[in-house]
């Protein structure tokens, strides 16, 4: 399955299913077969492809881009979510392609960190579908309008929701701080300028997953649909899960991830960079406070004058830059228009006209000669030597 751009459109779509299901995939291979594919067969670019496993790069850097702004302003947690997926899974694609060699200490760096942050994200990911499983059991609606002030209301899932988000925004010492900047560092290695555009999509994932944190769980609580029906915290069949993968994406940045998985099969020790540490942390942070700033209040003024005032970008951002019309667009005008219906046509009316064609000459004929099997013995010996008789005046003719 490919959830880079522009075939991502099943991804958003597939999350109308059950969020346990959601969170299987996004954990299992399902939704990251692609970051799989391509590293199974690193030996094979890095030796014969190097530069299309830079267009790999290239091609995840604009896929995690594009993801991120479209999580921005989306309102269906679930398809926040979604979208999420689809730029982390850039960051995995991007670490892969930033490798310039099979040499530990210039390609080996993407390989490992796109294979941590493959491993990261499935524990933090599925935690936070999860949690938005619990929500959506309490509120019944995805939708953010119909949630707001639910941490008082569900704090098992609140707590390990903030955990999940904090480690996907690369906040130290949580599991995704670790994976996630080693992406960044190989991204620096390779050029900096990647890195840099890397760092500020880091920074936007940040944003996007605290807009989502502030508005389920602070924010405005709708009373006028709670009065209908009141959250209720989620039993511990749902909760017991939460903990458990809460805990993990606490500790498992600190695996010694590059002792087990390596470009070359040799053992790779990580070396935080210094300065890598200090943009990204800096980066996530302001991003966290500006999320903070803007959505953590009842009233959003901030938000709502930007969406006003950017109000066509919002809206392209909010319909997915319209790709989804696009498909819509080409498969049904053009695809279906303009070619499918005249070959059914074709088909309907030449080819299964031919057939039909055929079929009723051979029943004209059968019913033309069905008198000649009547059953009387006679007659089918004076057929006989009429044909006997006609085969030998054809044999003496063309003689």
């Amino acid at each position: 399955k490919s959830a880079m751009f522009p075939l991502h459109i099943w991804l958003p779509d597939a999350m109308e299913g059950p969020t346990p299901v959601s969170a299987l995939i996004h954990a299992a291979t399902m939704v990251v077969a692609g970051v799989y594919l391509v590293a199974r067969m690193f030996p094979l670019y890095i030796g014969y492809a190097p530069d299309v496993l830079h267009w790999v790069a290239y091609i995840g850097a604009f896929t995690a881009l594009y993801a991120a702004v479209v999580a921005c302003v989306q309102s269906d947690i679930k398809r926040v979510l979604a979208f999420s997926t689809i730029s982390q899974i850039g960051f995995m694609l991007v670490a892969l392609g930033v490798c310039t060699s099979s040499d530990p200490h210039t390609g080996g760096l993407g390989y490992m960190a796109s294979m941590f942050h493959l491993f990261t994200h499935a524990m933090f990911k599925a935690l936070l579908f999860l949690c938005a499983g619990c929500i959506i059991h309490a509120v019944h609606s995805n939708e953010m309008s119909a949630m707001g002030g639910m941490r008082k209301y569900m704090p098992v899932t609140h707590i390990t929701f903030l955990v999940a988000c904090l480690a996907i925004a690369g906040i130290w010492p949580l599991s995704g701080f670790f994976s996630k900047d080693e992406i960044l560092t190989a991204c620096f290695a390779f050029s900096p300028l990647m890195g840099w555009v890397m760092t500020g999509i880091a920074g936007l994932t940040a944003f996007y997953m605290f807009r989502l944190y502030y508005g389920i769980f602070w924010g405005k609580e709708n009373k006028e649909l709670h009065a209908h029906h009141t959250p209720h915290a989620a039993p511990a069949t749902m909760t017991v899960p939460l903990v458990v993968l809460a805990v993990i994406t606490c500790v498992a940045g600190f695996i010694p991830f590059g002792d087990f998985i390596s470009s070359d099969g040799e053992a790779y020790t990580i070396h935080l960079d210094g300065g890598v540490v200090a943009i990204s942390l800096t980066v996530a942070i302001a991003a966290i406070a500006l999320a903070t700033w803007m959505y953590l209040r009842a009233k959003q003024p901030v938000a709502d004058r930007l969406a006003t005032t950017f109000s066509g970008l919002h809206k392209a951002a909010y319909h997915r830059f319209y790709i989804d019309e696009a498909y819509q667009f080409v498969t049904h005008r053009i695809i279906f228009g303009c070619i499918s219906r005249p070959i059914a046509w074709f088909d309907r009316h030449v080819v299964d006209g031919f057939m039909n064609l055929l079929a009723r000459t051979t029943q004209s004929a059968a019913l033309g000669i069905r008198f000649m099997q009547s059953g009387s013995v006679q007659r089918y010996c004076i057929w006989f030597f009429a044909g006997t008789l006609g085969l030998t005046l054809l044999l003496l003719i063309l003689r």
